[in-house]
């Protein structure tokens, strides 16, 4: 039975209201999932899994409020109605939120578009009576499913859009002619995009960077359009990829003359399904290059040959002995690493570098060969050396209030794991501890992966202090088949947790590892 429209408009927009903060919160992991549904699907499960007690609480509440409003003849079927569309307030638990919903434009077109449907499918559920309150028991669901249905219905448009900023910057890399540098890899992006701009920046030839980790498509466009001047010689881009063709059509449009692959990992596993897949896509960058270009790669990459299958241009290979560029004698003190940069032609330069950690070393080399082959020389670039900084956040050592802290909260992978706890171990202190939740993505590698996290951990660190209780489960499983004690082994809910409980396990002297922190799509409820 239907009750009058005036009482259902009414209800429709209170259920509108008691749904704002999901509605908002959902947006913002979307946002936070690059506007992809597949991605937020995978989000979503997390979220509910982890919140499932509320869950249940709403749909068990919403579903008996349905029933009562279904019995025939019941007057107070609007007053059953009415506790149905308070229930998502009264029940929402989203996770720990750090960040803040960025409302952007396409995020206000979103939200409109998807305010639209949602209060035309409430309107209809609510008029129907029981209908109304039975939705308000899936309505997390329902969000998710009506902002996958938004983006599909958006897409035509963001896809003109997207290709009138593709056109925009690519008329103003023609305009302003640089030398443009791509830099991509499964980690080490960063680091070496910044190593390369301070390399090759000065004031008779600047060099332009895409800034943080603006390495998308739309991230790109933006950084070129807003930041690219005249005056640069040359233009670093980084270039990201969560799936197969994104590097390429980000090279359609920058034109890329010089390539760099920092490296071929497992990171985003689960989203390419294998590392031959990852490597291919990275090829793509290779692929774009000119037959009278550059390409910088690690020596000991394993996909070699699915690497350079595509590639035209002349291959300059980094990192083992032999190659054209190579460390030796790397040692790490507080404040500097000390090396000895050996190349091909004979070159042997001792330098220290106010870095830490063997990825930024390689990042380093990557970048160093790259400026090389640009034309810097090599007494230039070791006087620029010594000044140079690492990108926050990744295997950054700094000191505060008597501990010596190692900053890798941008680090997600297994081999810079196993390298930041052997920077751990080389610093001095008088003890040492790890804080993480571990790594994310890695799909069918994920469990082992963890497992080796927690027995690696157990043969340097003194005390542990994993985050997330879910998150971290195969961290502690490792820990203990390594005979780790339990009473070293510390789990908070999550970093703000975590960074409380430090005093207690870590003492002036000591040596912390933040390794890893997770985006709020990951975070657990508490």
């Amino acid at each position: 039975m239907t009750i009058p429209v005036w009482q259902a408009l009414l209800l429709t927009l209170l259920a509108l209201l008691s749904v704002r903060r999901r509605f908002e919160g959902w947006l913002y992991l979307l946002q936070l999932d690059e506007y992809q549904p597949s991605r937020l699907w995978r989000t979503a499960r997390r979220r509910l899994r982890s919140n499932w007690r509320w869950q249940l609480l709403l749909a068990a509440a919403a579903l008996a409020l349905a029933v009562a409003a279904a019995w025939p003849g019941d007057s107070s079927r609007v007053v059953y109605l009415l506790l149905a569309t308070l229930l998502p307030w009264g029940t929402n638990r989203p996770f720990g939120k750090r960040g803040e919903l960025n409302w952007t434009n396409r995020a206000r077109r979103l939200a409109v578009a998807t305010a639209v449907l949602t209060a035309v499918l409430l309107f209809f559920a609510l008029w129907s009576g029981w209908p109304g309150a039975a939705l308000m028991a899936v309505i997390d669901l329902v969000l998710v499913i009506l902002y996958a249905a938004a983006v599909g219905l958006l897409a035509p448009d963001e896809h003109r859009r997207r290709q009138l900023y593709m056109r925009l910057a690519e008329r103003r890399i023609q305009d302003v002619a640089p030398l443009v540098i791509g830099i991509t890899g499964s980690y080490g992006k960063t680091t070496t995009k910044l190593f390369l701009q301070q390399l090759l920046d000065s004031p008779e030839s600047a060099c332009f960077a895409t800034p943080e980790s603006f390495n998308t498509t739309l991230g790109v466009c933006r950084a070129i359009n807003e930041g690219l001047r005249p005056e640069h010689r040359f233009a670093v881009v980084e270039m990201g990829a969560y799936r197969r063709g994104e590097i390429a059509e980000i090279c359609s449009f920058t034109h890329p003359q010089v390539g760099v692959v920092t490296a071929v990992g497992v990171m985003h596993l689960e989203r390419f399904g294998s590392r031959q897949k990852i490597a291919e896509a990275k090829s793509e960058l290779l692929a774009a290059l000119p037959a009278t270009g550059v390409a910088v790669i690690p020596g000991d990459v394993n996909e070699r040959d699915l690497l350079t299958a595509p590639l035209q241009a002349r291959a300059v290979w980094v990192g083992r002995p032999g190659d054209r560029w190579w460390a030796e004698e790397v040692g790490a003190g507080p404040d500097a690493t000390r090396l000895r940069l050996r190349g091909s032609a004979g070159e042997a330069l001792e330098l220290a570098l106010p870095i830490h950690g063997d990825p930024i070393v390689a990042d380093f080399i990557c970048a160093w060969a790259t400026a090389v082959e640009l034309g810097m020389s090599a007494e230039t670039l070791a006087q620029r050396a010594t000044r140079i900084r690492g990108a926050p956040h990744r295997l950054q050592v700094t000191q505060l209030n008597g501990l010596t802290i190692i900053d890798d909260a941008y680090n997600s992978n297994p081999d810079g794991a196993a390298a930041a706890l052997r920077l751990l171990a080389s610093l001095p202190g008088r003890r040492r501890v790890l804080v993480t939740p571990g790594f994310i993505e890695l799909g069918p590698l994920q469990e082992r992966s963890m497992r080796e996290l927690g027995r690696q951990a157990a043969g340097v660190c003194s005390h542990v202090i994993l985050v997330g209780r879910i998150q971290s489960a195969a961290i502690a499983a490792g820990l203990v088949e390594a005979g780790y004690p339990s009473s070293q082994l510390t789990v908070a809910a999550d970093l703000a947790g975590a960074q409380l409980r430090l005093p207690d396990v870590a003492g002036p002297g000591s040596v912390v590892l933040f390794e890893n922190d997770l985006p709020d799509s990951f975070l657990e409820s508490p």
